[in-house]
């Protein structure tokens, strides 16, 4: 009697307890890219596993979404208007928290791998962005308020001079399985990325729904030379400009000094 009686408790655990989701496994090829004088662009691999509840099965609904971003800074966006035969910056829209770099890579589209609301409340897309909340300000500098459509058409040019520049990227297809559990992913980092700390986030989706999520860290700085002149030019600005012009005329008197000889 004891005996079956244990074993009822112990079948009664293992029906009770939750059946565990699968989890991911990540990394990055490096976690810190250094931009020297030759810096063109590089690219960087996101690889990974996903360790399956069951041992041997493969969710044919397993989605993978790649986000690499970063880093947050405010920027304004203002709006051109002709003013007597000239075009001067009228209105403006400041908002404080813009990733400098926003890159997407999924298995699928975004729409096909879970719901508009989904997206949204979990900021995946470019158009899901939240930048904080707007600052608008008129020609004089005074604050105003704009309603929601023209704010709205603000942060669609930020968003369209961003991706003209390259530093708002949509991969659909960018993450490709190799074989039933291990993934990767390339993304491209232009020359003119800002540096700072940015963070490069996995998403596991089945079904629509986001079972597991892992995050990597990754730091973009500038090398040598051209380190010592950024962060001259950002924490001594007066001291750059002062260098900036001595420079401009000793190579103007280098010129005129070899072409009179000549």
């Amino acid at each position: 009697m004891m005996r079956r009686c244990v074993t009822a408790f112990i079948a009664l655990l293992f029906f009770a307890a939750p059946a565990r989701a699968d989890q991911l496994v990540t990394d990055l090829s490096e976690h810190q890219i250094a931009i020297r004088s030759n810096f063109t662009g590089t690219e960087i691999l996101l690889f990974g596993a996903v360790e399956a509840a069951r041992p041997g099965s493969r969710a044919l609904n397993r989605d993978i979404v790649v986000v690499v971003q970063g880093p947050v800074r405010p920027l304004t966006v203002r709006r051109k208007e002709q003013m007597a035969a000239i075009w001067v910056n009228h209105d403006s829209v400041t908002y404080p928290s813009v990733p400098g770099y926003y890159a997407i890579a999924s298995t699928r589209p975004l729409e096909v791998t879970a719901t508009p609301e989904t997206l949204k409340a979990l900021r995946i897309g470019i158009e899901n962005i939240d930048p904080g909340m707007p600052t608008a300000r008129a020609i004089d500098g005074t604050l105003q308020i704009l309603p929601p459509d023209e704010e709205r058409a603000f942060w669609k040019a930020l968003i369209r001079n961003k991706r003209r520049e390259g530093l708002y990227i949509n991969v659909p297809g960018g993450v490709t399985f190799l074989g039933q559990t291990l993934f990767r992913a390339t993304v491209k980092i232009p020359a003119n990325v800002p540096v700072g700390l940015y963070t490069a986030k996995v998403f596991l989706l089945q079904e629509g729904e986001v079972v597991d999520t892992i995050s990597s860290p990754l730091y973009i700085d500038k090398r040598g030379a051209e380190r010592f002149l950024y962060r001259m030019a950002h924490q001594d600005p007066l001291l750059y400009g002062m260098i900036a012009v001595l420079v401009a005329a000793f190579a103007g008197w280098l010129a005129s000094a070899v072409m009179s000889r000549r």
